[in-house]
């Protein structure tokens, strides 16, 4: 999975403390009995694996873009083409709005960049900005394997 943040730039030590926190939160979803795990386990799989079924379908009828996912407003998510976020990125540009000029550059350059067949690029919004996932679903599965089991974290 790939990570971008957006709007604010981190140091080589918030990353650490960010990823840090971000185990605690996995380290929480697998807690408990076997039955607890295996639940949760399958829920995250559900859960991606939905997004990238979404992500490919919208790929594959409008052309190379990104999901928007807003994990607040799951409704509010949305396929965004490669084309509009070009459009949205003019209106940024004319509006002189960098903070948005920069989170389209960013996400237009990852599109270009991966767009492929094996990975879907979900961009996920959050009150500090946008974080970019490129979500693959063998590396998943491996992962959420690992951390059902115990053996990262």
């Amino acid at each position: 999975m790939m990570f971008m943040k957006f709007f604010k730039q981190l140091g080589a030590t918030l990353n650490m403390t960010e990823f840090s926190k971000n185990a605690q939160k996995i380290q929480a979803l697998f807690q408990g009995s076997e039955t607890d795990r295996m639940l949760s386990a399958g829920i995250i799989r559900t859960i991606l694996s939905d997004m990238i079924d979404i992500y490919f379908r919208n790929r594959s009828a409008v052309g190379p873009g990104c999901l928007v996912f807003n994990p607040e407003q799951p409704n509010a998510s949305k396929y965004i083409s490669k084309f509009d976020l070009e459009q949205d990125l003019a209106i940024a540009q004319e509006a002189m709005d960098d903070n948005l000029s920069g989170m389209f550059e960013q996400t237009i350059k990852v599109i270009e960049k991966e767009d492929n067949e094996d990975v879907a690029i979900v961009a996920m919004v959050h009150q500090d900005g946008i974080h970019i996932h490129l979500l693959d679903a063998n590396e998943a599965n491996k992962r959420i394997d690992e951390a059902s089991s115990g053996l990262i974290l």
